[in-house]
């Protein structure tokens, strides 16, 4: 039952997760941190700023709600209506920890909006948050209670659209795999991104404070693109295990390493943006660093290709190969160099001893 609850949950981040990318893109892609501290602080001290964040929130909260009373109305939720068995207070305890999960973002801005209070000393504007949490909880809490009490089930049928795209579904491998990865594995496809455009952020942030030269945006970049190595993983398995048909079409190997070097082209595209947003380096460095951070999945990828998925010392493999890339950074090894090292051996390694290359 209990994973049920946080099934709903995950299902939603996933179903959601072309949402929040787009939201992280922008946030992160096309707002300055300044920005980001103006409307922290408009939020805690603009006249009707509360009132604004609240309405914010609130739409969010809704559409966690109507995602909740629609998806338990599923026939593979069935078996939640079994939660009216608990106590009162277990149930209502039960969905406010659940409704905690669907409020993550709303949280993590809360930590936000308390990091800029205290700087800027402003605590006495932040007490409104609280209550605001108490009554989305509540609110969502009480859509799981209203849900559970009124069952309905029904077996989703399609329905023809009003609106039809009118352009052909796309017949690209890189199409389908974007679009594997987004449906399927959307989570991890999130949090990846997340984490990746935050070393990103932090490294511009820490570059802008001080002189310093091009190694030490690469050291950070570096990381916050092998950041990246779940979704690589996740793009492995896609061709390994599930579009399996593929390793028998007669492809070329070069084509094959070309389709791979496109989908993590595409991939860290989001890292990319912030390091150009944050303007304090020029085209020609954020295009070093790009080739770089191409590099090293690719790189990764094969090693991934080569052990035929994830051993169990892999990551003391990828602490180690950072390390050593560090190492050829601090020496001022020319970052164009290592990239194009690094692709021409991926190329060259990725053609199967004893074959031809055309098989």
């Amino acid at each position: 039952m209990k994973m049920l609850l946080v099934s709903t949950v995950s299902a939603f981040f996933r179903q959601r997760a072309g949402m929040f990318l787009v939201l992280l893109g922008v946030l992160f892609g096309f707002l300055s941190a300044n920005e980001h501290h103006a409307f922290a602080v408009f939020f805690l001290t603009g006249t009707y700023g509360m009132l604004a964040l609240f309405v914010i929130w609130l739409i969010y909260s809704l559409l966690c709600a109507q995602f909740l009373i629609n998806t338990w109305k599923l026939p593979e939720y069935t078996f939640i209506y079994h939660a009216r068995m608990w106590p009162a207070q277990l149930r209502m305890r039960r969905f406010a920890i659940q409704a905690l999960g669907f409020l993550q973002p709303i949280l993590y801005y809360g930590i936000y909006l308390l990091i800029i209070a205290i700087q800027d000393k402003l605590l006495v504007w932040l007490w409104p948050v609280i209550p605001f949490y108490i009554v989305l909880i509540i609110m969502l809490a009480l859509a799981a209670e209203w849900r559970i009490r009124t069952p309905l089930l029904y077996v989703a049928a399609k329905r023809k659209s009003i609106l039809q795209w009118p352009f052909p579904r796309p017949k690209s491998w890189l199409y389908w795999s974007m679009e594997w990865l987004m449906r399927e594995r959307g989570i991890t496809l999130l949090v990846g991104k997340l984490g990746a455009m935050l070393v990103a952020a932090g490294t511009m942030l820490y570059y802008s404070t001080g002189e310093y030269d091009i190694r030490m945006p690469a050291i950070g970049m570096s990381l916050a693109y092998l950041l990246n190595i779940g979704l690589s993983l996740e793009l492995y398995q896609w061709e390994a295990e599930i579009w399996l048909w593929a390793r028998s079409l007669p492809v070329p190997v070069w084509k094959r390493w070309g389709r791979v070097v496109v989908a993590h082209l595409v991939l860290i595209v989001p890292e990319t943006v912030v390091m150009l947003r944050s303007g304090a380096l020029g085209f020609a460095e954020v295009a070093q660093l790009y080739l770089l951070g191409l590099t090293i999945l690719i790189v990764s990828h094969l090693y991934l290709y080569k052990r035929a998925g994830l051993p169990e010392n892999a990551m003391q493999v990828f602490l180690f190969g950072f390390v050593g890339l560090t190492l050829l950074i601090l020496y001022k090894v020319p970052l164009l160099l290592l990239a194009a090292c690094g692709l021409m051996f991926s190329l060259y390694a990725s053609r199967p001893r004893g074959r031809s290359s055309q098989k």
